[in-house]
């Protein structure tokens, strides 16, 4: 045998193995990133549902009537598919009545009805995942005198 084929035994075997090596890596690293996205997008989807929970306690809230009263505001707490779909608390707060005069006598003062100027604000919650609407509404009130 010659010298030279002499020095090349294992160096297939050698860069075979650091091969194997970097392609190893490679996987984990892909696995690792999937399953950062995976998180992500599960993270994504619960602040999705939260903020939807968020606004359809806007909405209970609003299909009752009888849920706020502008002289003792309450918070008001849904839960949606117990729980699975998050829950929210819906808490309305009065900013300020506004007299309305009546229709042909605005200089008279007389006043019929008020407007109650409202906002709601939604806590939705899923999870980690928490989302907070504002929505500001109207609704008659009695006549301020």
């Amino acid at each position: 045998m010659s010298a030279y084929s002499r020095g090349q035994r294992g160096a297939a075997l050698i860069m075979a193995l650091v091969i194997l090596f970097i392609l190893t890596i490679l996987g984990v690293t892909a696995m690792s990133t999937s399953s950062l996205e995976q998180k992500m997008a599960g993270n994504i989807q619960d602040l999705t549902r939260a903020f939807q929970a968020a606004e359809s306690g806007v909405d209970r809230i609003l299909d009752n009537t009888t849920s706020f009263d502008t002289s003792n505001p309450t918070s008001s707490n849904y839960s949606f598919d117990s729980g699975k779909s998050g829950s929210t608390t819906v808490t309305p707060s009065l900013i300020q009545i506004t007299p309305m005069s009546q229709r042909g006598s605005r200089s008279s003062g007389v006043t019929s009805a008020s407007t109650a100027h409202i906002n709601l604000s939604s806590n939705g919650v899923l999870g980690n995942a928490r989302y907070t609407v504002q929505q500001g509404v109207t609704q008659p009130a009695p006549a301020q005198n």
